[in-house]
């Protein structure tokens, strides 16, 4: 169990693991969009960056790499650690509602 997961974007991934990448951006490119422009759009998961993010992630991918049985278990917290921003030049930390967008995850 983890409350880290530095897993990435999710979308481009998935459609490469799905085998339907080429084929999305092409249907996309035929109407006017670029896959870059859907990508960019998703939203980073903040869901840590330590190194124990890094290894519960890598373990995941291990698994399923390796046609493993497993089961990953991780805590949602709607807020990531933080995001850092700059107010009259000073640094100031804000909590990062990278999931502002619950339908993202339901």
């Amino acid at each position: 169990m983890s409350a880290e997961f530095l897993i990435g974007k999710l979308l481009s991934n998935n459609l490469m693991n799905l085998g339907i990448y080429d084929e999305v951006r092409d249907v996309l490119a035929a109407n006017g969009r670029n896959i870059s422009e859907v990508e960019d759009y998703e939203p980073e998961p903040s869901l840590g960056n330590g190194g124990l993010g890094r290894l519960a992630a890598c373990f995941m991918d291990s698994i399923a790499t390796l046609g493993l049985n497993g089961q990953g278990l991780g805590l949602v917290y709607h807020y990531g650690l933080f995001r850092q921003v700059f107010r009259n030049r000073l640094q100031a930390e804000e909590k990062d509602t990278w999931l502002d967008k619950p339908e993202l995850v339901t």
